[in-house]
């Protein structure tokens, strides 16, 4: 049981540290867009673009997801999981419903 658990951490933690590169390199590439996306408030996407590398590899050890799922809501789950409207519709479905809610509502 103690190799599996172990697997798991280093399994947590290289999502972490994947999850929190990727979050730097799209707040770099566009600022707006990624805060959207990631549901990120101007305050934390500041703290996140700041971070220096050993602070990401110290804060991706955590024993728990930096990242969660963000689509509590049925409504936006149903419309990522459902060919309600079909094809390309779909998509700007969910991201109508996504930016309806404020930032705070998801992170």
């Amino acid at each position: 049981m103690k190799m599996a658990e172990n697997a798991l951490l280093s399994d947590i933690r290289e999502v972490n540290l994947s999850y929190l590169l990727l979050a730097q390199r799209m707040l770099r590439d566009d600022y707006s867009a990624a805060i959207f996306r990631l549901g990120f408030s101007n305050e934390v996407a500041d703290i996140m673009m700041r971070l220096s590398p050993a602070q990401l590899v110290k804060l991706a050890g955590s024993s728990s997801l930096l990242c969660r799922f963000r689509f509590d809501d049925y409504s936006l789950l149903s419309a990522l999981t459902h060919d309600v409207l079909g094809g390309a519709l779909q998509q700007a479905h969910a991201t109508i419903l996504l930016a309806k809610q404020p930032v705070e509502a998801l992170s």
